[in-house]
């Protein structure tokens, strides 16, 4: 009975490398039906993806191109300033274009290039720790003009609304702890210590009526002057700005 029970046993034990083959087989048919997926691309779904991305890259060239061409016509540049405080400045002025947006306004005027930035794009409100996108930004400016022999004056300005804390008794220090941080970065990307100027003015100079908000929020901002001749009065001047070319507000009307 011992023996046939044996027999039986060793019959079935002789069959079990047929299951161990089917399932290699399976994951052998599985793994190659996947590799033929990867490697079986849909034409037209890749022609389709690739005319795409090239439509989107052209008209993001043509739009910059456009809106290059179109600052160059109507905007300030479309004054023609010459003379030997002036040599070099348009093209200065054409290469730090790509900096400009709702934050950023470049201003071209006789003598200078004038970037103004919005407080609130660089700093929290009464701070004067620099917010991180901003470091890139202003690394990408002090690339532009660290090669020129450009004079770089940053100034600080604030609103009318006072401000009491022990790191800043009032506006005046806020506005000159703010332009010292935006100018130690740009030396820290290369600008030299002797070309940059820093100046807090507080209050002073508004570019808008501090009654509203959007007004309050336009005379909190750091101006950068960027000149290349040293003698340019306005270095030491911030009234020499023309008002024209700062957004004006009255009330609740925003003009220009």
């Amino acid at each position: 009975m011992k023996q046939r029970k044996k027999r039986n046993e060793q019959q079935n034990d002789h069959h079990r490398w047929v299951v161990s083959y089917a399932d290699f087989i399976t994951l052998l048919f599985a793994f190659f039906v996947v590799m033929y997926a990867i490697s079986s691309v849909n034409i037209s779904k890749y022609k389709s993806l690739s005319e795409g991305m090239k439509s989107a890259f052209n008209k993001k060239d043509e739009a910059r191109a456009l809106k290059s061409t179109k600052s160059i016509k109507d905007g300030p540049q479309t004054k023609q300033f010459k003379g030997p405080f002036n040599d070099g400045l348009d093209e200065l002025n054409q290469s730090l274009a790509d900096l400009e947006d709702g934050n950023y306004k470049i201003n071209r005027q006789e003598g200078w290039v004038e970037l103004d930035i919005n407080s609130g794009a660089l700093f929290e409100s009464g701070e004067s720790d620099l917010k991180p996108e901003a470091f890139v930004k202003l690394m990408r400016l002090a690339s532009k003009i660290k090669k020129s022999s450009s004079i770089v004056a940053v100034e600080g300005y604030t609103d009318n609304i006072p401000i009491e804390t022990p790191q800043f008794p009032s506006n005046w220090e806020l506005s000159a702890m703010r332009a010292a941080v935006v100018g130690r970065i740009l030396n820290s990307f290369g600008i030299e210590t002797q070309r940059i100027l820093v100046t807090g003015y507080g209050e002073q100079y508004p570019v808008a009526d501090n009654i509203t908000e959007q007004g309050r929020a336009a005379n909190r901002r750091v101006t950068i002057i960027i000149a290349l001749n040293r003698n340019i009065p306005r270095l030491l001047n911030p009234s020499l700005s023309q008002p024209a070319a700062h957004r004006i507000v009255m009330g609740d009307k925003d003009i220009k």
